[in-house]
């Protein structure tokens, strides 16, 4: 059978849809179904005529059943006219009771089913005497939700059989009337689409713009070939075999996602449902998007606030964390995410966070600065929430981010702002533009970090390696990366000679140079502890944009000799970095 072909266009008028599904026919006789009827089935009745909420009592095999007319209850003898067989029967077990006492549900069953008419749906409560009798007989059984009027029932059910163009219709803009009243009421995503696989009877699913799946309900079967559906590129609605109804939701230039229908034998019906369904969809997302939009720039207020360091009422900023939806007992850590390429706008990294957030069912505030995006997440000690996020995220665009200590409480928040500024700064530097990096992670940095503004840390960082930043500046050379790559193989020439590609001959001249310039000593242990935290510092702190005020001239005037500067303040740190036996040179 060919496929059904997507249409984007979420609301049509009717005459479109009638083009439309004449076009459709020719390329598929399965949307033909009801105009070649004489007769529709009990499924056709439970989809496009007979009220919500009707049910089924007897096997499901009888939804296969045919009917040729509906009648209802007369309220005067005879109760019904001559019946032929396969009609639809429709009752109210009260209005029966009131005609003849004898007129009971199971006594009804017997009789009508003498006569083989098609189905009986009748108002009133279950008899398990009748349903069992209705089985026996292989007579579909039907229970009509209280409250309905009957005659309209019928109406309804004769337009299907005589007429099932003009009753698909009337059922699809009551169809879409129903979606719209569930919008406005606000009842959600997932309960439409609870509807919209109750009016069709298919397996159902959503999808972002992206084509990824958000939503769906259905059979087992269904939702494996729903996660292989991609429908901002399908062409042919068909996968696998599997035929589809895809539809967009929204205009093409600006769509909101994407709504899918499976099943075999799709129909006319299926397709037009569809097509009502991504109208009232598209209303909802809509909605959807301008409050979460307001409550992006209100959570983003509410952040710039904070780690602006100007708000000082914090049971105002309780109260207002409150009515965003914000759990400040919870603890929060500060996650700064970046494009890893510089291809991504910020924009985009915002709104997928958001769509995270929201799929995750987490509330957080988050506001764009530059061209990254900071979020305060709630998590736990052990960051496994903002790992998650950080990682799907990740799983899906290119980026590198910084996650800082959790926060216990409001108030720390700027201070972990900054750990994340530094953290992404850091790792990014340390591990390359697409490093996903903790704070915590940063061990040593972490202390140096802290230290980053001390005169102390910029005196000894100078002191120790300030002749050789010099030198390899003035001379184009190489001796940081050197002693970098030194210590990264824990002092072993070989594979520092192997890093480094060149001779190891010219890596011992390399740090012959450097103890001459520096007055450094590569075999006393101490100096060189001082060499790899100097270095580590050199790291920290080119990753601010200018040292201290108070520092800025440090460079020029201090005089780097032999780096016992600071040997006894060493000496705590001795057990967080390395050397651990490495070969020094002869």
């Amino acid at each position: 059978m060919k496929s059904v072909r997507r249409q984007l266009g979420s609301c049509c008028t009717n005459t479109e849809r009638k083009q439309a599904s004449e076009e459709r026919a020719v390329a598929n006789s399965s949307l033909t179904c009801y105009s070649r009827m004489n007769s529709c089935s009990i499924r056709d009745l439970l989809r496009l005529a007979l009220p919500p909420g009707t049910r089924l009592l007897t096997p499901k095999r009888g939804l296969r059943q045919p009917i040729s007319y509906a009648l209802s209850l007369r309220v005067t003898p005879p109760a019904f006219p001559t019946l032929r067989g396969g009609e639809l029967v429709l009752l109210s077990l009260q209005e029966a009771l009131a005609l003849d006492e004898s007129l009971t549900l199971p006594n009804i069953v017997a009789r009508l089913g003498e006569v083989r008419v098609g189905a009986i749906a009748y108002v009133g409560a279950p008899d398990t005497a009748a349903i069992a009798a209705a089985t026996t007989l292989d007579l579909p059984l039907l229970q009509l939700p209280d409250g309905v009027h009957l005659k309209a029932v019928e109406r309804d059910a004769l337009y299907l059989i005589n007429s099932p163009d003009l009753q698909i219709e009337r059922r699809a803009a009551q169809f879409y009337h129903a979606l719209t009243l569930q919008v406005a009421s606000g009842t959600g995503i997932e309960a439409l689409l609870t509807t919209i696989q109750a009016a069709t009877d298919r397996p159902v699913a959503l999808y972002n713009p992206a084509g990824d799946l958000l939503y769906q309900l259905g059979t087992q079967s269904s939702k494996e070939l729903f996660h292989d559906l991609r429908p901002a590129t399908l062409i042919d609605a068909n996968l696998s075999g599997h035929p589809f109804i895809v539809k967009g939701i929204g205009q093409s230039a600006t769509i909101l996602g994407y709504l899918a229908l499976a099943g075999s034998n799709l129909d006319l019906w299926d397709d037009t449902a569809a097509g009502q369904a991504a109208a009232a969809l598209h209303l909802e997302l809509a909605k959807q998007q301008a409050v979460e939009s307001v409550e992006a720039r209100l959570g983003g207020e509410f952040l710039q606030s904070i780690i602006s360091g100007s708000p000082t009422n914090l049971v105002a900023l309780q109260e207002q964390a409150a009515e965003l939806g914000y759990n400040l007992h919870q603890p929060h850590a500060a996650i700064l995410i970046a494009s890893a390429d510089g291809k991504l706008s910020a924009d985009k990294l915002r709104d997928r966070l958001q769509a995270l957030l929201r799929r995750e069912q987490m509330s957080a505030p988050h506001v764009l600065y530059d061209q990254t995006v900071l979020c305060l997440l709630p998590t736990d000690e052990q960051l496994e929430q903002a790992w998650k996020i950080v990682r799907l995220l990740a799983d899906e665009l290119t980026i590198s981010a910084g996650i800082s200590q959790p926060a216990t409480t409001i108030g720390e928040w700027q201070r972990r702002y900054n750990e994340a500024t530094q953290t992404l700064a850091l790792g990014r530097h340390l591990f390359g533009p697409y490093s996903l990096t903790a704070f915590r992670d940063l061990h040593i940095y972490r202390l140096l970090f802290e230290l980053r503004a001390s005169p102390e840390l910029w005196s000894f960082y100078h002191a120790t390696l300030g002749t050789l930043i010099e030198y390899d500046r003035e001379h184009r050379s190489a001796l940081i990366e050197t002693l970098e790559a030194y210590f990264a193989v824990q002092g072993n020439l070989i594979q520092a000679s192997e890093r480094l590609h060149i001779h190891r001959n010219t890596l011992l001249y390399r740090l012959r140079r450097i103890s001459q310039l520096n007055g450094i000593n590569l075999e006393c242990a101490e100096e060189m502890l001082a060499l790899q935290v100097a270095l580590k510092a050199h790291r920290v702190l080119h990753t601010m944009r200018e040292p201290p005020a108070d520092q800025r001239g440090i460079a020029a005037a201090a005089q780097p000799t032999a780096s016992s500067f600071g040997r006894e303040r060493l000496g705590a740190l001795s057990e967080l970095v390395m050397p651990r036996n490495g070969s020094s040179p002869k």
